[in-house]
């Protein structure tokens, strides 16, 4: 079984899209935190590989691969996450811990056959469709926790 990684350069290649060094290392970054990074703690790390590397950088790698469906933004956050659900383009549903900060990807959750509709009856091009909800999640209800989750 391929993973982020892997299924990014077969993409990359079948598509001829180029697969930069600064590209691939942002990917492995978000991939192996497993929690949103803001751009400026992807840029940190994305130092410890390239030389100097500057937010530009960073910030045209992380729009590539959102374009590209292996990372999403969460915007309320900040943040990027890679995409857990085989990467599909601009549309997620994520749950969004308020008290730790957990972020956890569902896909197709919501029934867009009125979405759909309105989307056709106002000629609308959707590009992204992101929907965030925010609340707490089991392993805070059970442990009583009610701090509100730091920044990232």
């Amino acid at each position: 079984m391929l993973n982020l990684l892997d299924k990014a350069a077969v993409h990359c290649e079948q598509n001829q899209l180029r697969l930069t060094r600064p590209r691939k290392q942002v990917l492995r970054i978000v991939m192996e935190a497993g929690k949103p990074l803001g751009a400026y703690d992807i840029l940190k790390q994305l130092a410890l590989c390239i030389e100097e590397p500057k937010p530009p950088t960073v910030y045209r790698a992380l729009q590539f691969w959102c374009e590209e469906g292996f990372i999403h933004a969460i915007d309320s956050l900040k943040a990027y996450i890679a995409c857990s659900h085989d990467h599909h383009i601009g549309e997620a549903q994520f749950f969004i811990c308020n008290t730790c900060g957990d972020v956890t990807e569902e896909h197709s959750l919501i029934d867009k056959a009125a979405l759909k509709a309105s989307i056709i009856k106002h000629q609308f091009k959707i590009k992204t469709c992101t929907t965030e909800i925010k609340g707490q999640c089991v392993n805070c209800k059970i442990n009583g926790d009610d701090a509100p989750a730091p920044s990232p």
